[in-house]
C-alpha cells in the first residue's frame, strides 16, 4: 500500500523512499474502506468486481467496456502490447530517456530497440522517431508526461505523428502521470480516441495519483480488435479481487484525485523553491517527480544520499549528471534536503 503520514520516514531507522514515483498521500477514504471490506474475501478468486471495474473505467472515458483491458499495473499492459506488436525481426521506436519497461519487454521478445534523444525542450522528437520507422517497425512507444523528465510532448505533435505512421505500425501512449498534468491547450489525453483508432493503445494506472501502487492495477484503452489481441496475452486472473474492488472505489471519488494533483503541484513548487535557494537547476515537471541537476555523476550522488537513508534514482541516458526525486511528504523532503546539504555542501553547482 502507499505510504501514510505516520510511517513514511524515520531518519533513524527508515529510508525516505523517493525513488519510485509513488503517491506520498495514499488512496482516498472510499478506497481504504473498500480495502478493509475486500480483504475479508481475499480467499475468493476475482469475478464480478473485475467486470464492474471495466465498466467504470469505460464510463470514465466514454467508451465501451469492450474497449478496456485490465492489467496488473500498466507494466503488464506494456508487456502485452509488446507481445502483440513485436518479436524477432521487428523493431520498437522509443525515446531516450524514457520509462524502460517497454524496451525491456521488446528485448526479451528478440525485437530491436531504436531509441531517439529528446528534443531541446525535453519532449519526444517525433520527426526523428518517424525517421527511424521502417517496414520492420511494429510499435512506437510514447510516455506522456515522460518519465524520468516529467515533461510533455504537445498534443498537436502527437496528432501529427498518428496521422503519419506508416501502415502496420501501432503507437502506444503511456499516460501513467496524466492526472498530475495542469490543464492547458497544449496537452490532452488520447484515451478516448484509442477506442476508435486501430493503431493506437493508451495505458493508464492506479499506481500514481490514485495511490494504489501496492495493489497493481492498470488498464489500456483500444479498439475491440486490439483489446482481443491484448487479452489473449493476459495472465489468468491477473487483477486480483481486492485490487479490483479498491480501484473501483477509488474511481468513485474523482475530487480526491483533483485534490492530490493540486497538493502535488504545491509540493513540486516547494521543491523548486528549495532547489532555487541552493542555486540548483531542474527540469520543469508536470508529474510527481523532478529531475534535478547534480553537477557530478548522478549515480555518485544517489549513493551519497543513500548513505543518509534517502533513495532516489539516477543513471539516465543523456542525463548522467541528474537524479530523479519523487515528491514525498514534508518529512520525506526535509530528509532529502538534509541529506543533500550534508552530502553536497558546495553551492552553486
Amino acid at each position: 500500500m502507499a505510504k501514510t503520514a505516520d510511517a513514511s520516514v524515520d531518519s533513524s531507522t527508515r529510508l525516505a523512499r523517493l525513488d519510485r514515483n509513488e503517491s506520498a498521500h495514499g488512496p482516498c477514504e472510499n478506497a481504504k474502506s473498500a480495502f478493509r471490506d475486500a480483504v475479508m474475501e481475499a480467499n475468493r478468486y476475482p469475478d464480478s468486481e473485475v467486470k464492474s471495474l471495466c465498466a467504470a473505467v469505460a464510463a470514465l472515458h466514454h467508451v465501451q467496456a469492450e474497449n478496456i483491458t485490465l492489467g496488473c499495473g500498466s507494466t503488464e499492459l506494456l508487456r502485452m502490447a509488446a507481445e502483440s506488436c513485436l518479436g524477432p525481426g521487428k523493431s520498437l521506436i522509443t525515446a531516450s530517456p524514457t520509462h524502460e519497461a517497454m524496451a525491456l519487454a521488446a528485448r526479451l521478445l528478440g525485437a530491436e530497440v531504436r531509441s531517439v534523444p529528446l528534443t531541446r525542450l525535453y519532449g519526444h522528437d517525433l520527426d526523428a522517431m518517424l525517421a527511424k520507422t521502417d517496414q520492420t517497425t511494429g510499435l512506437v512507444y510514447i510516455c506522456n508526461p515522460n518519465n524520468p523528465t516529467g515533461t510533455l510532448t504537445p498534443k498537436a505533435d502527437l496528432e501529427a505523428l498518428l496521422s503519419r505512421l506508416p501502415p502496420g505500425v501501432a503507437a502506444l501512449i503511456d499516460e501513467a502521470y496524466h492526472d498530475y498534468v495542469a490543464p492547458s491547450d497544449g496537452y490532452a489525453s488520447f484515451a478516448a480516441r484509442a477506442a476508435a483508432n486501430p493503431r493506437l493503445i493508451v495505458t493508464r494506472t492506479f499506481s500514481k495519483a490514485y495511490g494504489l501502487a501496492g495493489l497493481r492495477a492498470g488498464y489500456a484503452v483500444s479498439t475491440l480488435e486490439t483489446a482481443k489481441q491484448l487479452a489473449v496475452r493476459r495472465l489468468p486472473m491477473d487483477v486480483n479481487a481486492v485490487a479490483a474492488r479498491v480501484a473501483l472505489a477509488a474511481l468513485s471519488d474523482p475530487e480526491y484525485v483533483k485534490k492530490i494533483a493540486l497538493r502535488n503541484a504545491d509540493d513540486r513548487q516547494e521543491f523548486y523553491n528549495q532547489a532555487n535557494a541552493r542555486m540548483l537547476r531542474s527540469l520543469d515537471s508536470q508529474t510527481n517527480f523532478v529531475l534535478l541537476a547534480t553537477g557530478r555523476p548522478g549515480r555518485e550522488v544517489a549513493e551519497l544520499l543513500r548513505a543518509h537513508q534517502v533513495l532516489v534514482t539516477s543513471g539516465y541516458p543523456h542525463f548522467e549528471n541528474y537524479i530523479r526525486v519523487s515528491l514525498g511528504l514534508p518529512q520525506d523532503m526535509k530528509a532529502f534536503w538534509r541529506a543533500w546539504d550534508a552530502s553536497m555542501p558546495h553551492h552553486p553547482m
